[in-house]
């Protein structure tokens, strides 16, 4: 049977310009993002540097244009590298020397840039070459996606969301579009990391499915998986669905103050909130001044709260909302996605803000109070 694929090397000046040119393209819908930190692309110039072999690249022809004739190339495998090469190039990063291993390279062009290095080394990287995989193509896309699964079975290996990302879904679109809004950026509720392995898309997908279907069980992947393959190719309560969540947006906005964001912008306290807004969107509960007064003496109640604190508490009253804030603390710190723990912590809170029990802010405050004092004695 003949080899679907060809072998062949390209000096990083050729990759550079097909890159540079977009000849040579990362395909959105089934790569991943760039996961690579800054000390992994130091130590893969630093390897170029003492001219040794880097693992090779994977390309795949995937379309020519008629009347032109350019090709358009998806890189399968090897972006990292390619990125982190270009960025090099680019000046984006210098050779930091405590990333560095090699004393030699260290001493020679610690913490120097691209444009800083001797014109003979940067001549060197120019010429450097690369092992190059050419996958034919009578390829299709869905092998190609395929293949990708199979080459990166290995370190910084396909994370879930990653895995379901390469699916193309119409439900993962629309979870992207989720993410890409300000909102999360201005609460700090992604870290670069989040972002770099698609934590942030993974986390707006479980806010489309907590719109949708309510608190759920989410112990196991399953449940986002289904659902990436139930709206693979046409979402119909999409534009509904966003609207409803763009809502709930308003409604944390209004409810989130300077004094609150540090407990707000915890991913499982964000959760909360949105399933406690899709409740008050449904019931038509508008936030109000004394909502927004219980919500910031229950995250200062909360904070000051520790599970081992045994507290004089003098009120049946006192003793209740004791109780009440102990359950939400231990629902929000061991297994946060149980359905169980989901619902503790979305009826305590509810309970509180709506004083469905006649809940008086001022235990709340006299419970902060009793915390405190357990700090200074």
């Amino acid at each position: 049977m003949p080899n679907n694929f060809s072998r062949n090397s390209i000096k990083i000046n050729d990759i550079y310009s097909k890159f540079n040119d977009e000849e040579w393209i990362i395909d959105k819908t089934y790569q991943r993002r760039k996961v690579w930190g800054i000390k992994d692309n130091i130590r893969l110039i630093e390897t170029i540097l003492l001219e040794l072999v880097i693992p090779e690249i994977f390309i795949w022809d995937c379309d020519t244009d008629p009347t032109t004739g350019k090709t358009i190339t998806h890189i399968v495998d090897g972006q990292q590298r390619i990125n982190a090469i270009f960025e090099f190039i680019q000046g984006k990063f210098k050779l930091q020397s405590k990333y560095l291993i090699s004393p030699d390279i260290q001493n020679l062009y610690g913490d120097l840039t691209f444009s800083q290095l001797p014109d003979d080394i940067k001549k060197r990287i120019w010429i450097y070459e690369i092992s190059v995989v050419n996958l034919s193509n009578t390829f299709s896309l869905d092998e190609i996606k395929n293949m990708f699964y199979r080459l990166n079975l290995t370190d910084y290996s396909l994370n879930e969301q990653e895995k379901r990302n390469s699916m193309d879904s119409v439900f993962g679109q629309a979870a992207e579009s989720l993410a890409d809004l300000d909102f999360w950026t201005k609460h700090k509720v992604f870290s670069p990391r989040d972002i770099r392995r698609m934590g942030d898309v993974e986390y707006c997908s479980n806010i489309l499915l907590l719109c949708r279907e309510g608190i759920v069980d989410q112990t196991k992947q399953e449940v986002l998986d289904q659902i990436y393959t139930d709206f693979v190719d046409e979402y119909p309560d999409q534009d509904k669905d966003l609207k409803k969540i763009n809502e709930a947006i308003d409604y944390i906005d209004v409810i989130i103050t300077p004094e609150t964001k540090s407990f707000s912008n915890k991913k499982v306290q964000m959760f909360t909130l949105f399933a406690l807004a899709f409740d008050f969107i449904d019931n038509e509960i508008v936030i109000t001044d004394e909502i927004k007064k219980k919500f910031v003496q229950f995250v200062k109640t909360y904070n000051a709260f520790k599970n081992e604190y045994e507290l004089n508490l003098s009120t049946e009253e006192e003793r209740k909302v004791f109780e009440m804030i102990k359950k939400y603390k231990l629902a929000s710190s061991e297994g946060v996605n149980k359905i169980s723990n989901r619902m503790i912590r979305f009826e305590v809170l509810k309970k509180i803000l709506l004083n469905i029990e006649n809940i008086d802010v001022g235990v709340l405050a006299s419970i902060e109070k009793k915390c405190n004092e357990q700090v200074q004695e």
